[in-house]
């Protein structure tokens, strides 16, 4: 079973971080959400708690997406709402098109990118790992203790990095920092991080103003190849945008599950 947290009570709502992140991600969002719903931040396979991935593992989100859809029935859930971002807003998405959730929040979801974009956020997140791996966890801290520090290693996915915790960033870091099974294959299969198919389920997708990392005119492709689903812009917001804006972010998960519901 995949590792997980949860709280809260009302409808059940998985909550699904990105590519090496962590459950953790979703810490400041999830007491805007517990009002309302059975809230549970899952670790994907080879992700923070949750064990590596199976060794035949090709890269795709599709063993992914099988994973959490286990962990659902494992917890006796029918067909809960689902909110993920970036990669994990890609198996939301791929949830809602095999019909197993009530309702699909995508935030900067991945796989809209052209093949220039798609060459782009493989090297990007390559070399960002190559770049923790050189560096201790105690120079990693001291880096981080700075604003301009934080601004240099996470501006890229962050509209304020100098906002944000600088022991949380740490953590936060480390997936990229000492990758697990599975990242290498990911980022050598971003080719099979297919768009999923059109669905009925009412579909929300958020994108960040700042994101630096799958910049929001990858929206463009998006309202092609979905054109059902919701699409918002979210002010002053990067590629994480529950680091930016728990509360907005919430706004918009909540109010696509009420969607779902009426």
């Amino acid at each position: 079973m995949l590792a997980h947290s949860r709280s809260g009570s009302g409808e059940p709502l998985i909550l699904i971080h990105g590519v090496t992140h962590r459950r953790e991600a979703w810490d400041t969002v999830v007491p805007y959400l517990e009002s309302e719903h059975d809230v549970i931040a899952v670790d994907l396979p080879g992700h923070g708690g949750s064990a590596d991935v199976e060794p035949d593992f090709d890269g795709s989100a599709t063993p992914l997406a099988d994973a959490v859809e286990g962990l659902a029935r494992d917890l006796g859930l029918e067909r809960p709402h689902v909110a993920g971002n970036s990669l994990g807003g890609l198996i939301a998405l791929e949830m809602a098109a095999r019909g197993t959730v009530a309702s699909a929040t995508a935030l900067s979801p991945a796989g809209f990118w052209s093949p220039v974009g798609r060459a782009y956020c493989r090297v990007a997140l390559t070399g960002a790992s190559k770049l923790l791996q050189s560096m201790s966890r105690e120079r990693l801290d001291r880096v981080l203790a700075t604003s301009a520090g934080r601004a240099a290693l996470t501006g890229l996915i962050m509209a304020h990095p100098g906002r944000q915790d600088p022991e949380v960033l740490g953590r936060d870091l480390q997936g990229l920092a000492r990758p697990r099974e599975g990242f290498a294959s990911m980022m050598a299969g971003l080719d099979r991080w297919t768009v999923p198919r059109p669905s009925a389920v009412p579909t929300m997708v958020g994108w960040g103003n700042r994101d630096f990392l799958l910049p929001r005119a990858q929206i463009r492709r998006l309202r092609t190849l979905l054109p059902e689903a919701h699409v918002v812009v979210l002010p002053d917001c990067g590629h994480i945008p529950m680091a930016d804006d728990p509360a907005l972010v919430a706004e918009i998960i909540l109010g696509n599950a009420r969607l779902a519901r009426a």
